[in-house]
């Protein structure tokens, strides 16, 4: 008899999104326990996924048997779940943003390095087809000489004035935009094209106030949209270019678009997941502006398997909650296989030394923003 992979959960917002429904549709695969301070969150949790085992205090479930734990709390809380979960010798998928500074960061990397399990942050959409195949075409110098990155998203999750204060809008807590949309952004950079050397930084928050649960203002402290540039540095195919992102999450609708414009083509990663390309070659000289890019739509490539798994998702809730969680459930498609395999990590995914370096570019980005100067990573 096949033995089962056993998943636990350290939290119950984002997993019950992306993480359980993503895991409950792989082979041989268990969803085993659940912690969540909140017992009507707690208790949903495991009706909506057949659970038997449910506690409030994560360090009671770490003495179940788990060949994998997903930590999706609050940003401050990590540091301690985490490497508690490592020190158990189970395997760790921590959410982002992966620390509450580089100093907790530095600590996990270290914890992780002794540890038996292996330990990956959620920077799921390195998996999600359409970026896998960006990476393809960049590395194949299909798109030529690399001269740019430029990256827009455009949300709408928070614009609401009335919308609950909570830990997101404080920053002593690792809310904010930079953190939960600028970490994905830096990676994609950092996965597509290489190490960043430098920053320059602007941290805004439009809503300043809003209500506790007494329905008292209360201040927001951290950012709510944000425009950052980077420059990459020796180690990328870029050296010297510029990496352009704007975000923000206080929208009147939602839009994504990842750009890399190269020598020969640029290719764009849209909201919905779907890559583009268009030829240099095809545009018309001269500066009028309206002349519509003549984009391509790109397929990408998948294995059997991937194919058996992307028509599980379209038949899935995890195909409304956008490429995140699609990105996510080609992410623990490979996790399955490698805890299968009894292997010690995963080729091309986030491993806490990436962590630790996109905490130090984003140290760089709010010390940028506060003294308005380029900072060196």
């Amino acid at each position: 008899m096949t033995k089962k992979i056993k998943i636990g959960f350290i939290g119950s917002g984002w997993s019950r999104i992306a993480q359980a429904p993503a895991f409950s549709m792989m082979e041989n695969v268990e969803l085993a326990a659940v912690a969540s301070p909140t017992e009507l969150h707690r208790q949903k949790f495991m009706k909506m996924f057949d659970i038997s085992k449910g506690f409030a205090d994560w360090r009671d479930m770490l003495h179940c048997d788990l060949d994998l734990v997903c930590v999706t709390t609050p940003t401050y809380l990590h540091r301690e779940m985490v490497n508690g979960v490592l020190q158990s010798g189970k395997s760790v998928l921590c959410e982002k943003p992966f620390a509450l500074n580089v100093a907790d960061a530095a600590d996990m990397v270290d914890v992780a390095s002794t540890a038996r399990g292996f330990a990956l942050i959620d920077h799921q959409l390195r998996f999600h087809p359409g970026v896998r195949c960006m990476k393809q075409m960049i590395d194949g110098g299909e798109i030529g000489k690399v001269y740019e990155v430029r990256a827009v998203v455009n949300l709408a999750s928070r614009n609401r004035p009335d919308m609950p204060w909570s830990w997101w809008c404080d920053a002593e807590k690792g809310g904010g935009a930079l953190g939960a949309i600028g970490s994905h952004l830096i990676d994609m950079n950092r996965f597509l094209i290489g190490e960043i050397s430098k920053v320059s930084c602007n941290l805004a928050t439009s809503i300043p106030f809003r209500p506790d649960k007494s329905g008292m203002p209360c201040a927001v402290t951290s950012d709510d949209h944000f425009s950052m540039t980077m420059k990459f540095g020796p180690s990328s195919v870029a050296l010297g270019s510029s990496s352009l992102m704007h975000v923000t999450t206080v929208g009147a609708y939602t839009w994504l678009s990842f750009e890399v414009v190269g020598s020969l083509k640029t290719i764009r990663l849209d909201g919905a997941g779907r890559l583009w390309e268009v030829a240099n070659d095809q545009a018309t000289v001269g500066r009028s502006l309206i002349d519509a890019p003549r984009w391509k739509l790109v397929e990408p490539m998948l294995s059997w398997d991937e194919l058996v798994l992307q028509e599980k998702i379209r038949q899935s809730s995890i195909a409304v909650h956008g490429i995140f969680a699609v990105g996510f459930a080609f992410l623990a498609h490979r996790i399955v296989k490698a805890l299968k395999n009894k292997l010690t990590g995963l080729h091309d995914a986030a491993g806490f030394p990436d962590g630790l370096m996109i905490q130090k570019v984003m140290h760089a980005a709010r010390k940028s923003d506060k003294l308005q100067r380029w900072i060196k990573i």
